[in-house]
């Protein structure tokens, strides 16, 4: 103000005397205009306006009004900030913008408001309203965002959205620590690319690795339809599309899959769980034990392995079947939906144990097949054929179908092995037992008779035939009627021969039944074991099963 007075009084003056030259008039007059835009004063800092400034003279608090087109530079650190209006407190280095405000930094970072609040001494930016921030590479908006111009840190709150390529972040805080080329959000975080959607409460972005990381329960939901929960956070490669998670589990359209720690890459559309694996089909009242999982959601499929055990609830009991691999195979038609198995395979109920080299399981019609070699046992019986399918209804086992050598043996109270053959064979039970076979083509049976009483043999039953139906009474042969020319004798104990007593390709597998801790392997501990039944079972059967076990 003191020059503008000057160069007005000298001009003035200049004037009145007539006596100064035209140049010496032109260079005051020059002096007067730029004294008019331009202020420079303490601190570094240069300013001006298009319209009219003026000083506030109020002591300590005197300030400069400034109004149109205002501008202020420091240079020092090469910070040039634009506005409407503005009040510039010089002795205590704060300026007050208003209006369209912008600031620039080295031509590289732009950050406009509505008002900026700007302390000179800390170099510290206070913006408000309608807030941008812009470096080229990355857009932030907030209405509330606190900028230290020399380390390049900032603060936002009361919520804000960042915009890195594909990647969009909202939550209601975060800090810009530039140092660490970090970017810490807290509190209703949301990350969201074309491939996913991420919930947190804490997440630390890395703006060149593009590696976000969370800390607590974390929730993805992806394009595909399947979520992942995880209970400690984890670390999510934004630009690779993938992620890696600590403890939490996968939920699919059929399963829910927990892990120690969870995967998935959308590149392969494939999602993974590793350590203490378990997956849950709450339809289908399944368990499934093991080291590790995959699903593909465009596939359809399910795999786990490392010593998978499989668990579900029939009727007052549990079916338990392990197996090197198992697959689930999701189907848009529910009959083709399936769970099979490969490589020994065994299972195990208290009414009926089984090994094979594979399974499939028919999950809409309870329908299990075994294939290649497979031996079930049940209630005394083993059965065996190339292929044997078993039907399930009501969470009972209904019936059996071997195909192709089927083969059935018995042993009696005074282990006497009777035994049926033929080309294939049905079995039906009724109660968890055994009630009859048929038997179509190539029939053959040896059948034992003992007296009842004295349990002492009486001879031994052999025919041909072409079919047969065999009844069954408490688990054990009972009658059997043969059809179409049978051919037959009976051969009384003191002419039995050993070799006789056998049918062609008779082998009994006692030594292959498993057991209950044999199919369960590792995962045999039994309050886990209870645990996991009691998550499956319906309510008035987990009263009686408790009641059973120790």
């Amino acid at each position: 103000m003191k020059l503008l007075r000057f160069a007005q009084n000298l001009l003035i003056e200049a004037i009145k005397s007539k006596c100064m030259n035209f140049q010496r008039i032109i260079i005051l007059s020059f002096l007067l205009i730029l004294s008019i835009g331009v202020k420079a004063q303490r601190n570094g800092v240069r300013y001006g306006s298009k319209g009219y400034s003026e000083t506030i003279n109020k002591g300590k608090d005197s300030f400069t009004r400034l109004v149109e087109k205002v501008w202020f530079e420091i240079k020092k650190e090469n910070i040039y900030i634009k506005g409407d209006s503005a009040l510039y407190y010089d002795k205590q280095g704060i300026m007050i913008v208003f209006g369209d405000v912008t600031i620039t930094k080295n031509d590289s970072i732009d950050i406009t408001s509505k008002r900026l609040n700007y302390y000179v001494t800390e170099n510290k930016a206070e913006l408000r309203n309608n807030v941008v921030y812009d470096d080229g590479d990355m857009r932030m908006t907030t209405n509330y965002l606190d900028y230290y111009m020399n380390s390049e840190d900032g603060h936002f709150f009361n919520g804000g959205k960042l915009v890195d390529g594909e990647t969009t972040l909202i939550a209601e805080e975060g800090y810009v620590v530039n140092a660490e080329d970090l970017i810490k959000f807290y509190e209703d975080v949301d990350l969201t690319n074309p491939e996913y959607q991420l919930l947190t409460d804490t997440l630390f972005y890395h703006r060149t690795t593009k590696i976000a990381t969370t800390y607590g329960p974390t929730k993805t939901i992806m394009k595909n339809g399947e979520v992942v929960d995880a209970d400690k956070g984890g670390k999510f490669y934004t630009d690779k599309k993938n992620a890696q998670y600590t403890a939490g589990k996968i939920t699919t359209e059929s399963y829910e899959i927990f892990g120690d720690n969870l995967f998935f890459d959308d590149l392969r559309q494939e999602s993974r769980a590793q350590g203490n694996v378990k997956v849950i089909s709450e339809e289908n009242n399944i368990i499934i034990l093991g080291n590790e999982a995959a699903t593909k959601k465009e596939e359809g499929i399910t795999k786990i392995w490392g010593n998978p055990v499989l668990k579900q609830a029939v009727e007052n009991d549990t079916l338990y079947l392990s197996a090197d691999t198992l697959i689930s195979i999701d189907s848009e038609y529910d009959s083709l939906s399936r769970l099979l198995a490969f490589n020994n395979v065994k299972i195990f109920k208290s009414d009926m144990q089984g090994v094979s080299d594979s399974m499939a399981y028919m999950l809409q019609d309870s329908m299990i097949f075994f294939y290649k070699d497979p031996i079930l046992w049940s209630e005394g019986n083993q059965i065996v054929a190339d292929t044997i399918s078993m039907e399930i209804k009501n969470g009972k086992m209904d019936k059996l179908n071997m195909r192709n050598k089927a083969f059935t043996i018995n042993q009696d109270t005074v282990s006497n092995f009777n035994q049926i053959k033929g080309r294939n064979m049905t079995a039906y039970l009724k109660n968890d037992e055994m009630d009859k076979i048929l038997v179509e083509g190539n029939g053959e049976s040896i059948y034992f008779a003992v007296d009842e009483n004295t349990l002492e043999l009486i001879g031994m039953n052999k025919v041909l035939c072409s079919s047969m139906k065999i009844q069954f009474l408490n688990g054990e042969m009972n009658d059997i009627t043969f059809y179409k020319d049978p051919e037959g004798r009976f051969i009384p104990p003191h002419e039995i021969e050993e070799p006789e007593t056998r049918l062609k390709d008779f082998k009994w597998h006692i030594e292959k039944k498993p057991t209950k801790i044999e199919v369960l392997g590792k995962h045999a501990n039994k309050e886990q074991i209870l645990e996991d039944d009691k998550a499956v079972l319906p309510d008035d059967v987990k009263l009686e099963t408790e009641n059973k076990r120790p």
